[in-house]
C-alpha cells in the first residue's frame, strides 16, 4: 500500500513511519511540502497518487497562535479540508490527527469525533 504521510519530522509522523515500515511510505517534511501552500499540497497529491493519506502534521503551538492565527488556520484547517477534497476526489481514505484543543473541557466524559467543537483560543 502506497501510503503519504505529512509531518514526518513530528514525534506522531516518525512513529509512523516506523510503524508502517512494510508499505510504500512517502514520508512529508516541511521542506517537501509547505503546508500553507495549497496548491502544493494538491500537486503532492496529483504526484504521488497515493492509497491512504495520513496527516498527523499540526500547528502545535498553542500559545503562539493566538499571535499567528493566520498561519495556525492555514496549517490546521485549510490544509487538511485540501487533502480531505483530494481523498474524496482519489476516493482514498484519510487519517487526520486532532488535539483536544478542540474542545473546551466542559464534557465530564471522554469526548468522541461526533462531540461539538468549542475551541477556547486559536
Amino acid at each position: 500500500m502506497k501510503i503519504l504521510v505529512t509531518g514526518i519530522n513530528g514525534q506522531v509522523g516518525h512513529a509512523l513511519m516506523h510503524e508502517l515500515a512494510e508499505h510504500q511510505l512517502i514520508g512529508l517534511t516541511r521542506q517537501d511540502c509547505d503546508l500553507t501552500n495549497l496548491d502544493q499540497i494538491r500537486q503532492v497529491i496529483d504526484n504521488h497518487q497515493p492509497d491512504l493519506i495520513i496527516n498527523p502534521a499540526a500547528y502545535t503551538k498553542v500559545d503562539q497562535a493566538e499571535d499567528e492565527p493566520e498561519l495556525a488556520f492555514q496549517i490546521n484547517r485549510d490544509a487538511p479540508r485540501v487533502m480531505a477534497e483530494k481523498a474524496l476526489e482519489y476516493d482514498i481514505p484519510i487519517i487526520h490527527f486532532s488535539t483536544d484543543y478542540v474542545f473546551d473541557g466542559e464534557k465530564e466524559d471522554a469526548y468522541n469525533e461526533n462531540d461539538k467543537t468549542n475551541p477556547l483560543g486559536v
